[in-house]
């Protein structure tokens, strides 16, 4: 009888420490689901963030081809000006001498 009171005891203790352990297991479980929730929430709002950097980089680049296209367009303009401002200088010079040896 007090061999079986014994073994009783040892079963409850190892069924008590059992169940602390069960708690302590439980409770981290409840704090990883925590975490979790957390981390997919963090998740979401780093999408919406990412979408929102994509759209911009996209747009970016567009914006860039464009101003490359204005600036191939501006030199283009600016070299067309400069030689009509050339052939400009050289009719005008061709004149004054022209005047020059035409008028004594």
């Amino acid at each position: 009888m007090q061999m079986l009171q014994l073994e009783n005891e040892q079963l409850y203790n190892q069924m008590s420490s059992m169940i602390d352990e069960v708690k302590q297991i439980e409770g981290k479980i409840v704090e990883i689901s925590r975490l979790q929730e957390i981390f997919s929430e963090k998740v979401l709002e780093q999408d919406v963030q990412i979408d929102k950097i994509s759209d911009t980089v996209v747009g970016t680049t567009e914006n860039i081809k464009e101003a490359n296209e204005e600036i191939r367009e501006a030199m283009k303009n600016n070299a067309g000006f400069r030689i009509w401002i050339l052939f400009f200088l050289i009719v005008c010079s061709f004149s004054l001498l022209f005047l020059d040896w035409y008028n004594p």
